[in-house]
């Protein structure tokens, strides 16, 4: 199954009505696959749905709209002339700054469709914002729509159409409903974990997986001076 009109045509047929069914006609069926499109997309954060965006920094202004394009709350990534800045959590964000009014750590945090920057820009720029975030999917609108997962993970366009199948049988049978659900969930569980998998095979450039602190070495040099840690090793 690759477009919306296969997923459509496999739901047709595992309801097991005609084509003409008054039941689920053809804009039923529609709109049972695009509902679990959205359903899919809006549950799981997609690689294939993460895109970057640019903005300019406005001077004394701390908070910035969402990229229209985004889903809320999904920025993972900033950065000012080329910075990254720490994300936080939003209410860390604010107790940092209330505790620590003249820091200049550079952390941004996120809540609803705003995005927070601290040091807040003093500056007009241009283009000097970057984020990075989770797009809103396609909402499949030709009967020849792909989905993300059609070329790479197909597998999910099985999910969906399990998630359709579930909620045209709601009504119909519960327990059947419920294990389509299920298997749904299941299905696009294992893609996202294998894309995290994926994703984190990736080693990390100059990241250490332990940093171990030296709790000795300026104790040394009180006592000996600098010279004494000449050949020392931990």
């Amino acid at each position: 199954m690759r477009t919306r009109s296969d997923m459509e045509t496999e739901l047709l047929a595992r309801l097991q009505v005609a084509n003409n069914s008054s039941l689920f006609p053809a804009s039923r069926l529609t709109q049972l696959i695009k509902d679990a499109y959205i359903w899919a997309t809006t549950t799981w954060v997609w690689t294939d749905l993460v895109n970057g965006k640019y903005t300019s920094t406005i001077a004394n202004n701390e908070y910035y709209d969402y990229p229209d394009d985004f889903r809320s709350n999904t920025i993972m990534r900033l950065e000012v002339d080329n910075i990254s800045y720490e994300r936080k959590a939003f209410e860390d964000y604010l107790a940092y700054k209330e505790n620590n009014p003249s820091d200049t750590h550079k952390i941004f945090a996120s809540y609803g469709r705003y995005y927070f920057i601290h040091p807040t820009p003093t500056t007009n720029g241009t283009n000097n914002i970057t984020v990075w975030g989770s797009l809103k999917a396609d909402n499949l609108t030709t009967s020849s729509s792909l989905t993300i997962f059609t070329d790479n993970k197909e597998e999910g366009n099985e999910a969906l159409v399990k998630k359709a199948l579930s909620v045209a049988l709601g009504r119909i049978d519960k327990n059947l409903s419920r294990v389509e659900e299920q298997e749904a969930v299941a299905i696009l569980n294992k893609l996202y974990a294998d894309e995290k998998a994926a994703t984190q095979r990736d080693q990390r450039l100059q990241h250490p997986k332990f940093a171990l602190p030296d709790f000795y070495r300026d104790r040394f040099r009180t006592v000996y001076g600098d010279h004494s840690l000449e050949g020392f090793y931990y």
